[in-house]
């Protein structure tokens, strides 16, 4: 007994080894399954934070506006490289129709179709789409183009020598009918010259993320020029 006294020992010793080493590990496991909780649940709590937000503005620019507005909940969105459009759901009994405007605090878009409760809308940065938009620094005019890729919009024929920078923030002009005045549209991203041309290459990116928020407001009729805040 007293030569296997040591091994007994040693044997034991390896015992509470191992089973400490499996008690560590099993805590570790739920300590690690609680915290994958824990991150689910402030994910949660981070997109009804941005949610909240972005009701917030929008409940704001609604009562900045004269105009007639309905809330817009954003349900499919194109994947296409194409054509850039959403599909939007709002009541049923809103006077909607094509035409009317797709806004929010920082972008824009236009209804194409409607069906019952649900409207087609063509975002500006749709290949096809073009806007008058105005340089809110300096008052400069021209058209903006779509790219076909969400979020960028290119604006053409600017001559070198007319003053935009980086940074000049973009609004609709009011000019051809198509959107009112004062509407946020972007910012500009990248001012280079055009190879073999005296125009600048100008990129735009919209304010607005199409694919990330959900709600937008429609607006039905406007009454005059001033229908949003520039404040910002």
């Amino acid at each position: 007994n007293e030569k296997l006294s040591p091994i007994k020992a040693y044997a034991d010793g390896l015992y509470v080894h191992f089973s400490s080493k499996s008690e560590i590990a099993k805590k570790y496991k739920e300590l690690k399954q609680k915290q994958l909780v824990t991150d689910v649940q402030l994910q949660g709590l981070s997109s009804l934070e941005d949610r909240l937000v972005e009701l917030e503005e929008l409940l704001n620019l609604k009562l900045k506006s004269n105009s007639s507005m309905f809330i817009a909940t954003v349900i499919d969105a194109s994947d296409s490289p194409y054509e850039q459009w959403l599909k939007v759901r709002f009541n049923v009994n809103a006077p909607i129709s094509a035409g009317d405007y797709l806004v929010n605090g920082d972008g824009l878009g236009q209804i194409l179709s409607i069906n019952e409760d649900t409207g087609l809308v063509r975002l500006i940065s749709d290949q096809r789409a073009s806007v008058h938009v105005e340089v809110l620094r300096t008052g400069f005019r021209a058209v903006l183009f779509g790219s076909g890729e969400y979020g960028l919009l290119k604006l053409k024929f600017v001559p070198e020598s007319v003053d935009v920078k980086e940074g000049d923030v973009l609004i609709t002009s009011g000019i051809g009918d198509q959107y009112p005045f004062g509407v946020p549209v972007g910012k500009v991203t990248s001012v280079n010259k055009e190879i073999a041309s005296s125009f600048s290459r100008i990129i735009v990116k919209t304010s607005a993320d199409p694919i990330s928020e959900r709600d937008f407001l429609i607006l039905t009729d406007f009454v005059s020029d001033d229908v949003f805040s520039l404040e910002h």
